[in-house]
């Protein structure tokens, strides 16, 4: 996926109103036929102070032998990809747990929430603490650079900051006027900051310098998910307003922009040089194909809004409100091939 540039010939490149209200955007599939879900799980609390536990956050280890899973009993599993069985569980956090990522090698996992604390775990030594950072404001999004060295981090201010194995940020570096940030990530190249949130623009830093190039309205409500794709200049976006926006950081606006649902989309996911995953508040999971610019896939199986998405290799995984962690075969998908779904009862984990 690293290095090729999207040309979406099918996707509006200007701007397009929001679906009527009242409307559904129709999908282009009504079953499942190229995409199977494998796997379903519950998370077993950590305590009995905690009732079901509630999907926040997914992180997908470069090595594709593990995910992290964060739910809201303040702990986070680690979890092999193939029969998603829990093979450490991390605690530390006091409160809500939002964010995870690993890093590009894969030897540590950075998570933060709403407790003020940024906790970074070393791989290397069972998934310790390798390092603490008490005293942060509560934060949405976390990620390392593409060099591992750094960490961008902001949270429901307009304030970015910028954490290093050394120190952390007693200021932060950046800020735009965006009082409610939620994501954040860096150019594969690491030169550019793109953050977003409740206002619906794209603000892009220049890293070198910390200084904001612009700001770009793409959304009309909060943007809750961005990605940049590898290598390449492109920036997907993910929005309250139900649209998927892409936009080239190269030529500074929009090549790309789908209206996916009349719900809200809280995550996206780049899973090919051809397909995007993006779900939210309807419960449901669309598979976005960005050649033909449409939905070609709705994924059927939660009863609750999905928070969280991450891919490695041909598994999608999916968690949220219904306190259920979903395992998807994309293999039919990128191979072209058609499969039919085959629904597992939840297993306790």
């Amino acid at each position: 996926m690293a290095g090729f540039r999207w040309a979406a010939p099918g996707w509006a490149t200007e701007p397009q109103p929001p679906v009527a209200a009242g409307l559904s955007a129709k999908p282009a599939v009504e079953r499942l036929t190229q995409v199977v879900e494998s796997q379903t799980i519950r998370l077993r609390a950590v305590s009995s102070d905690f009732g079901r536990t509630i999907v926040q956050a997914i992180a997908s280890d470069p090595r594709g032998k593990l995910i992290a899973v964060a739910g809201d009993d303040h702990a986070i599993r680690i979890m092999d990809t193939a029969q998603l069985k829990v093979r450490a569980t991390l605690q530390g956090h006091t409160d809500i747990i939002q964010t995870l990522h690993f890093d590009p090698a894969g030897h540590r996992l950075v998570s933060a929430g709403n407790d003020g604390q940024l906790i970074i775990w070393n791989r290397d030594a069972d998934f310790g603490v390798d390092q603490r950072m008490q005293g942060t404001p509560a934060l949405a999004c976390v990620r390392f650079s593409p060099d591992g060295r750094e960490i961008a981090a902001v949270g429901f201010e307009n304030k970015v900051y910028l954490f290093t194995r050394e120190k952390r940020a007693e200021q932060p570096q950046a800020e735009c006027d965006c009082t409610d940030l939620r994501a954040v990530d860096y150019s594969g190249d690491g030169k550019l900051l793109a953050v977003a949130g409740r206002s619906g623009d794209l603000h892009l830093f220049d890293r070198a310098t910390n200084k904001l190039i612009d700001d770009y309205q793409i959304h009309t409500g909060r943007i809750h998910d961005l990605k940049f794709n590898g290598l390449s200049p492109v920036i997907v976006t993910a929005g309250e307003d139900g649209y998927v926006v892409m936009f080239d950081t190269d030529i500074k606006r929009p090549i790309g922009r789908i209206a996916v649902t009349t719900g809200k989309l809280f995550s996206v996911c780049i899973l090919d040089r051809q397909h995007l995953a993006v779900a939210g508040s309807d419960n449901m999971i669309r598979i976005v194909n960005v050649t033909l610019g449409r939905v070609v896939e709705q994924l059927i199986g939660h009863t609750g809004s999905i928070a969280a998405l991450a891919s490695s290799g041909d598994a999608l995984f999916s968690g949220g409100y219904d306190a259920t962690l979903k395992r998807w075969d994309l293999g039919g998908l990128k191979a072209g091939r058609e499969r039919i779904a085959e629904r597992n009862n939840p297993i306790d984990r």
